[in-house]
C-alpha cells in the first residue's frame, strides 16, 4: 500500500472514530432561537421576549450591552409559556453597564442597547441567539425633531422657532466648551426639551424633589425643561449651556481608571454657562465672612444636600475654577482637564499642570480669600465617665492596662504605667491603703485570728469524738 493510500485510510478511520466517540451533547443540535423583541417604554418594565425550541434547556438569560460599552449585563429569564421565554426588570441599563450588575431604577429615554438570549443545557454548554437592538423611549408625547450641526433637539411643546432657538444655544455652548477644553465631539448629542419640570423629572429622576436638567454622558444625551412660552435665550439658555458643557467636559476626561472631582466638573459647567457672577459670589462671600468655606476635598464627591450648603458648593466650585484660570491661564486649565484622560490621580493632574498638588491649590485659593484651611475634623472622644472607687482622689483615670506585662524572660515584677497630663508625667496608682497588696498583708485583723482559733478547736473536738466511737466498737 502506498503512503498516500495509507494516509487516507488512517484519516478516514480517525474521522469515523471521532464520530462514534463524540459525546451526545456535541452531536445533538442546539436550540432554535426565534427573532427576539423588547418592550422599552417609559412607565413599563423592560421586557425581553424570544421563542427557543430545544429538548435540553436548563436555564435562559438575556445578555444586554449599552451601546458603546462592552460590559455584559445578565438578566435571568423567569417566565416561560410553551417555547416563549421572557425576562422582565426595572433596571437602569446605563448604570448597570457601569457596575456590571443589575442597577435598579428606570432607564433614561434615548438609551440605545443591544441584546441576545442565551440558553444553557444540562451539561453547562451554552447557545446564543441572534443579536437585536433596542432604544428606550418616552412615548407619552408627540416629539418634534430638529438636527442641526452638533445637536439633535427633541421637543413636544412650541413651534419650529422654539426648537431652532434651543439648537442655536446648544451649538454655541458646544463651541465655547470645545475651545476652552480642547476637545471636539465626534458625533451629535441629543437634547430633550420638556415643557414642565414634572414631565422631565418623571422621565429621568422621579425620586428627586427638584431638578432643572441632567446630562448623561454615557448616552450622549441631556434633558432640560423649558416652558414653550419662553425662549431659549433666558435662564433656559444658561441651563442648556450648563448641561452641554458637562457632555463636552466628560468627553475630554473620559477614562476607565479615575474620575474627576465634582467641584471641577460642576465649576467648569457654571463657569462656561454663566461665569462667576455676583449671584454665586454672594454665597462664597457669606461663607468667607462666617469662616464656613468648605475645603475642596470636601466637594470632590457628592455635594451637600442641605440647600444653603448645596448652593454654596456650586458657588465655591465656580469660584475655584475662576481662581485657577485667573492664576494660571486658559492653556494651563486645558492641560489640567486633558491630563485626566490618562487616568491620573487628582494630585498627579494638578502637579503636572501647576507644579503643586490639590491641597496646595486649595491653600492658595483660601489665602486669596483671606482664610486658612482648617484641619480635618474627625470623630471626637466621648465624655469621661465616673471614676472607680479605688481611683478617687486622682486627676485622671488609669489606662486600659494599668500595669505593664513582665519583660520576656525576666521576673514577674509589677510596674506602674505612666500617664501624661498637660505634658507632666504622672504615675497612675491606687489610693493609699486600698489597693496595695503589701499594705494589706502587714495589718492585723482580730476577726481573722478568732476564725483560725475556732477552726483549731473544732478539729480537736472532732478528733476526740472519732476516737471515742472507734473504741466503743472494738
Amino acid at each position: 500500500m502506498s503512503r498516500t493510500a495509507m494516509f487516507i485510510s488512517c484519516a478516514v478511520g480517525m474521522a469515523l472514530t471521532c464520530v462514534f466517540l463524540a459525546p451526545a451533547s456535541v452531536r445533538a443540535a442546539g436550540p432554535a432561537f426565534g427573532t427576539p423583541s423588547v418592550t422599552a417604554e417609559l412607565g413599563q418594565q423592560l421586557t425581553f421576549s424570544s421563542t427557543i425550541d430545544g429538548d435540553d434547556i436548563q436555564s435562559v438569560d438575556v445578555l444586554i450591552h449599552l451601546e458603546g460599552n462592552p460590559t455584559t449585563v445578565i438578566l435571568n429569564s423567569g417566565v416561560q409559556i410553551n417555547d416563549e421565554y421572557q425576562a422582565q426588570a426595572d433596571i437602569d441599563i446605563a448604570s448597570s453597564a457601569e457596575c456590571a450588575c443589575l442597577s435598579p431604577g428606570i432607564t433614561a429615554p434615548n438609551t440605545h442597547f443591544d441584546f441576545q438570549f442565551r440558553a444553557t443545557n444540562s451539561d453547562g454548554g451554552t447557545s446564543l441567539g441572534p443579536v437585536a437592538q433596542g432604544v428606550f423611549q418616552d412615548n407619552r408625547f408627540q416629539w418634534q425633531t430638529l438636527s442641526e450641526d452638533q445637536v439633535v433637539v427633541h421637543w413636544y411643546a412650541g413651534d419650529q422657532a422654539f426648537g431652532k432657538s434651543a439648537a442655536d444655544v446648544a451649538n454655541g455652548a458646544i463651541d465655547t466648551a470645545s475651545q476652552l477644553l480642547g476637545v471636539t465631539l465626534d458625533k451629535p448629542v441629543d437634547l430633550f426639551v420638556y415643557n414642565t419640570e414634572d414631565d422631565m423629572r418623571s422621565a429621568i429622576s422621579p425620586d428627586r424633589e427638584n431638578v432643572a436638567g441632567e446630562a448623561h454622558p454615557d448616552i450622549d444625551t441631556m434633558y432640560v425643561w423649558i416652558p414653550s412660552d419662553q425662549g431659549a435665550e433666558t435662564f433656559a439658555g444658561t441651563l442648556i449651556r450648563h448641561e452641554l458643557t458637562h457632555l463636552v467636559f466628560h468627553r475630554a476626561v473620559d477614562n476607565p481608571y479615575n474620575g474627576v472631582p465634582r467641584w471641577l466638573d460642576e465649576g467648569t459647567a457654571v463657569y462656561l454657562s454663566e461665569g462667576y457672577t455676583s449671584y454665586w459670589q454672594g454665597f462664597v462671600n457669606d461663607a468667607v465672612a462666617n469662616k464656613t468655606l468648605i475645603p475642596l476635598d470636601g466637594l470632590s464627591g457628592l455635594f451637600p444636600s442641605v440647600q444653603s450648603e448645596f448652593y454654596l458648593a456650586y458657588g465655591e466650585a465656580v469660584a475655584a475654577v475662576d481662581f485657577f484660570i485667573r492664576t494660571y491661564g486658559d492653556q494651563t486649565f486645558w492641560n489640567l482637564v486633558k491630563s485626566y484622560a490618562n487616568g491620573v490621580s487628582d494630585d498627579e493632574a494638578f502637579s503636572a499642570a501647576t507644579g503643586s498638588d490639590v491641597e496646595a491649590f486649595n491653600s492658595a485659593w483660601f489665602q486669596s480669600l483671606g482664610l486658612t484651611p482648617q484641619s480635618p475634623v474627625g470623630p471626637q472622644p466621648g465624655a469621661t465617665g465616673p471614676l472607680p472607687p479605688d481611683w478617687v482622689g486622682f486627676d485622671v483615670p488609669p489606662t486600659l492596662s494599668p500595669y505593664l506585662p513582665p519583660p520576656p524572660g525576666g521576673p514577674a515584677t509589677v510596674q506602674p504605667t505612666q500617664g501624661t497630663i498637660g505634658g507632666v508625667h504622672e504615675t497612675a496608682r491606687p489610693a493609699s491603703g486600698s489597693g496595695n497588696p503589701a499594705a494589706g498583708a502587714s495589718q492585723s485583723d482580730p476577726t481573722s485570728i478568732l476564725l483560725i482559733l475556732g477552726l483549731v478547736v473544732a478539729l480537736i473536738v472532732g478528733t476526740f469524738a472519732v476516737g471515742v466511737a472507734l473504741r466503743g466498737r472494738s
